[in-house]
C-alpha cells in the first residue's frame, strides 16, 4: 500500500516537472527566435525554418551599434527611464503613505479613483495631452516628454498596500517616541517596504526603457527619440532586414535583464511582501 501511494507520488512530482517544463519552454520560444533572427536565421521563408542559424552573422548588431545616433539614443533611454521612474515613485510613496496612514476626509474615494485610473489605458489620455502640450508650446521638448508620464496610478498602489502591511503598533511606537509624519514614513516604514520599492524600481525600469508610444507621440523629433523608437524608426522601411530589427530587439532586452540578475533576490522578496494582509 505504501509503495504504491509513493509510486503514485513520483508519478505525480514527475508529471508536474514535465509540464513547468513545458511552460519554460514556451515562454522561452520567442526569446530563443529573436536571438536566432539577429544572427541571420530564416524563419520566415525557409521551409522548415532554421532553428539554429546555418550562416550566422553580427550585421544587425554593427548595423545598429555604429549608427551615428545610437548614443543619443542610449542617453534620450536613459534619461527618460530614470526621470520618470524616480521621479513617479517620489510622487507615489507621499501619496501611498497618506493615503494609507494619515485619516483625512475623502481618503477613501480618493484611493478608488486612483485605482479606477489603473483600469484606464495611457493611450486614452494621449490625444487630450496632446492638445494640451501643444498649447503649451511643449511639445518636442524634454518637459513634454518627461512631466506628463511622471504620475502612476499602479505605483501609488502598489506602495500604499505595502504600508497597509504593516502592523500599527509600528506607527503607535515612533508617536511615543515623538516621531512626526514624515520621520514615520521615511526614516522608519521606508526602510522596512525598500524591497517593495526596488520591485518597483525594476517594474518601471523595464516599463521606461522599453516605452515606444509615449516618445513617438509627445517627441517625435529625431533629437529626442529614445532607443526603441530609434531602432525601429531607423530599420523599418518597405524592405525590412529584420535582422537588423531583431538585433536592435535584442539590444534592448539586455540592460533590464542584466538589471534582473543583479537584484532578483530584492526582486523575490518584494513579491512576496507585497502579497501579506495586515
Amino acid at each position: 500500500m505504501m509503495s504504491e501511494k509513493r509510486s503514485r507520488g513520483k508519478i505525480i512530482k514527475w508529471t508536474i516537472y514535465v509540464i513547468l517544463v513545458i511552460v519554460i519552454l514556451i515562454y522561452l520560444y520567442p526569446i530563443w527566435i529573436i536571438f536566432i533572427i539577429a544572427l541571420g536565421a530564416d524563419v520566415y521563408e525557409r521551409i522548415p525554418p532554421e532553428l539554429v542559424p546555418l550562416r550566422p552573422h553580427l550585421k544587425g548588431f554593427e548595423y545598429i551599434l555604429t549608427n551615428p545616433s545610437f548614443l543619443r539614443w542610449i542617453q534620450n533611454s536613459l534619461l527618460f527611464t530614470i526621470v520618470v521612474t524616480f521621479g513617479s515613485l517620489a510622487i507615489a510613496i507621499p501619496a501611498g503613505y497618506a493615503l494609507s496612514r494619515i485619516k483625512f476626509p475623502g481618503r477613501n474615494f480618493m484611493f478608488w479613483f486612483i485605482v479606477m485610473g489603473m483600469m484606464m489605458p495611457l493611450v486614452m489620455l494621449y490625444v487630450p495631452l496632446y492638445i494640451q502640450l501643444t498649447r503649451m508650446k511643449i511639445i518636442n521638448t524634454y518637459i513634454g516628454l518627461l512631466i506628463p508620464v511622471l504620475p502612476s496610478a499602479y505605483n501609488v498602489f502598489l506602495i500604499k498596500q505595502a504600508f497597509d502591511a504593516l502592523p500599527e503598533e509600528l506607527q503607535d511606537a515612533a508617536a511615543i517616541d515623538g516621531a512626526g509624519p514624515f520621520t514615520t514614513a521615511f526614516k522608519i516604514f521606508l526602510p522596512v517596504i525598500r524591497p517593495i520599492v526596488v520591485t518597483a524600481i525594476l517594474f518601471n525600469v523595464v516599463w521606461n526603457w522599453n516605452n515606444f508610444a509615449w516618445p513617438l507621440f509627445a517627441a517625435p523629433q529625431r533629437e529626442y527619440w529614445t532607443l526603441p523608437l530609434g531602432i525601429f524608426l531607423s530599420t523599418w522601411s518597405y524592405t525590412i532586414d529584420f535582422w537588423k530589427l531583431a538585433a536592435g530587439g535584442v539590444i534592448l532586452f539586455l540592460p533590464p535583464f542584466i538589471l534582473y540578475i543583479v537584484a532578483t533576490s530584492y526582486f523575490l522578496r518584494g513579491i512576496e511582501l507585497a502579497g501579506l494582509k495586515r
